[in-house]
């Protein structure tokens, strides 16, 4: 077998964030920055090559940042999960803002995704069938799960494995994963805040901070949101959707007020703040403290009004698109297949690809 080559998006946060690692429902959105990764029969052995880290050698050879460990754990998973024609040369870099990039568009968990999904598809695999994508979840979440310290969700690799708006939960520590109906036109527009937030760190920050009661307040808070969220989804309520969204963000910001350093905390609100006065439903994602914030709406002005209000105030609007596929081998021409709607803003409707 020739050169190998697969994509697999990286993803935003809609809602659920914390709650997702109690058993709450969490909605993702894939988008088109993501990673890339190629693999070439190589006579002298295995090799790893990623450009954005700096790495280019024998797995076994490696720095053992936690970038280069993960690409590390993910070849050896795979080639455990998939065995196939080797040894390889497994290539490994960003595609968009996900390249050399930290902004919290879920590049790690792409990382492993895709590095799980050019072997499988080395082995043989067709990367869009359900037994696969059923066998290759499971995989990346302990994978990418085993590089947070046991803290993460595995939502962000499920939005990877499957593209488009994913619903996401565990149950009895099996991820789960399926297409999320969302209103007709929604649109979802991004910005990084240039604050960079470790999802780890702040899940310790969680957990350590105030006493089992205060985090089983918070905990219920947040439940108590997401279950208005997805009853609002589930009733096709748009207003509700939307409003329920922000809900969710006001409770994050509290959370951050408490876990971020203040001038972050700060920082985020007011972004937040200037996307919803401009008529957005806005939060921040992911990780509390950092990273990105997101407004959602149904029409673009709202939108185009939250984009001009972050580059105003310094935060920087990221182009992105959306991913309906998740990981895809790559065509010959080794673009990634994306569709290009306008580069302003995410714009998606009620139908979705999943597996």
């Amino acid at each position: 077998m020739g050169e190998v080559a697969v994509f697999a998006p990286g993803s935003l946060f809609v809602v659920g964030e914390y709650a997702v690692l109690h058993g709450g429902r969490a909605l993702l959105a894939a988008v088109d920055s993501g990673i890339e990764c190629r693999t070439e029969p190589r006579a002298d052995g295995w090799w790893l090559s990623a450009p954005d880290l700096g790495v280019d050698g024998p797995p076994q050879d490696v720095p053992s940042h936690a970038g280069a460990h993960l690409l590390v754990d993910a070849v050896r998973a795979g080639r455990t999960a998939f065995p196939g024609p080797g040894p390889l040369r497994v290539t490994v870099r960003g595609h968009g803002w996900g390249a050399g990039r930290k902004l919290g568009l879920g590049t790690s968990a792409a990382s492993a995704v895709a590095v799980l999904g050019a072997l499988a598809a080395t082995a043989g695999h067709d990367l869009s069938s359900t037994p696969l994508r059923r066998t290759l979840l499971p995989t990346a979440v302990d994978v990418h799960r085993a590089h947070q310290h046991g803290r993460g969700s595995g939502a962000d690799v499920a939005a990877s494995v499957h593209g488009g708006w994913v619903e996401y939960c565990t149950a009895d520590g099996i991820p789960r994963a399926r297409p999320a109906a969302v209103p007709p036109g929604l649109r979802l527009a991004a910005a990084w805040s240039r604050i960079a937030c470790s999802t780890p760190d702040a899940i310790d920050r969680f957990h350590r901070t105030g006493g089992q009661n205060e985090v089983n307040g918070v905990l219920d808070a947040l439940a108590r949101e997401l279950d208005r969220f997805w009853a609002a989804a589930r009733d096709a309520n748009e207003v509700a959707f939307l409003r329920s969204v922000r809900a969710y963000g006001t409770l994050l910001e509290e959370m951050a007020r408490r876990l971020a350093p203040p001038q972050a905390a700060e920082w985020m609100a007011r972004l937040t703040r200037a996307a919803a006065d401009r008529g957005a439903s806005a939060k921040s994602s992911g990780a509390v403290g950092g990273d990105c914030v997101i407004a959602l709406a149904t029409d673009g002005a709202p939108l185009a009004g939250a984009r001009a209000a972050w580059r105003r105030l310094g935060a920087v609007p990221l182009d992105l698109a959306p991913d309906p596929h998740g990981l895809r081998a790559l065509p010959p021409d080794g673009k990634s297949g994306t569709p290009e709607p306008p580069r302003t803003e995410q714009r998606t409707g009620s139908q979705h690809a999943g597996g």
